[in-house]
């Protein structure tokens, strides 16, 4: 997990409550107005599922990269609310997300899916 990413989502858990639109970040809106930035970091990243908007992009060393520009998914206000409360129910911490990174079938994939069916992806 990046650096930044982690800190950030430590704050997230820490506080334990959505923050809805960032209007004083700098880069807002990094994917649509009105979005909810709770997720700015995405804790699902990569998640390779195109159904979210993402798609696979081939970087200058040849490499792939999840592209989320273009998922509007994690930043509708009623999947960031279920997202944290999910987490606040059973109690995760930014250990138990790196953790379930290194893991094939992991708590994350499985919150994925709970996400997905209550709030099916919408491309814009």
């Amino acid at each position: 997990m990046h650096p930044l990413a982690r800190e950030h989502l430590k704050k997230v858990l820490s506080r334990k409550e959505v923050v809805g639109s960032d209007e004083s970040c700098e880069y807002y809106p990094c994917h649509f107005v009105g979005q909810d930035c709770t997720w700015c970091f995405c804790p699902f990243y990569p998640c390779g599922d195109e159904q979210t908007g993402g798609t696979w992009k081939r970087a200058k060393d040849g490499s792939l990269v999840w592209d989320c520009s273009l998922c509007f998914w994690i930043h509708r206000s009623e999947v960031a609310a279920r997202l944290m409360q999910i987490f606040k129910e059973r109690d995760i911490k930014v250990e138990d997300i790196e953790r379930a990174e290194r893991e094939e079938r992991s708590m994350l994939s499985e919150i994925f899916e709970i996400l997905k069916r209550e709030f099916p992806p919408k491309r814009r």
